[in-house]
């Protein structure tokens, strides 16, 4: 049974609506589920993007425990409709203690990361910023819960 629901993310978000929005979902998510939302700061001021990466990775990978069932969010990932989203969460939860989403930075995620992921989902075909796909994710998880719940949120 799900006891919590870990979202790794690089860096701090910065942009007021988009915490102003986290804030919000969050709030109406705590009734089902906790859910813990870690931003690690990366340090590193190199253009180079697969050394970014891989910095990345390892501030990230200080977040990932081995009893996590690790989900990758990437735009070439299982999409799911709303419907179809919670009943995938509702089979997760009935078999996982712990779920660790990844959502990359402006450059993605290292390979490595996505190979260590047990599923990679897809938010939209389109390319979010990590923070907007951030916002877009924690309202879906909200509507999943909704759904399954059977409280009335979603429309179809």
């Amino acid at each position: 049974m799900l006891k919590k629901i870990k979202i790794l993310m690089p860096d701090p978000v910065k942009f007021k609506f988009v915490k102003e929005g986290l804030e919000y979902y969050l709030k109406r998510i705590e009734p089902f589920v906790l859910v813990d939302t870690i931003f690690p700061k990366i340090k590193t001021k190199v253009s180079n993007v697969s050394i970014k990466l891989k910095k990345e990775e390892e501030a990230i990978k200080k977040y990932i425990l081995d009893k996590d069932y690790l989900i990758v969010l990437d735009e070439k990932g299982k999409a799911f409709k709303s419907i179809e989203l919670a009943e995938r969460l509702k089979k997760l939860i009935q078999n996982y203690t712990y779920i660790t989403f990844i959502i990359g930075g402006p450059d993605g995620l290292s390979e490595n990361l996505k190979k260590q992921a047990k599923e990679i989902w897809s938010l939209s075909p389109l390319t979010l910023n990590h923070e907007i796909a951030l916002l877009v994710f924690i309202e879906a998880l909200y509507r999943s819960f909704t759904i399954i719940k059977g409280i009335p949120y979603h429309r179809e």
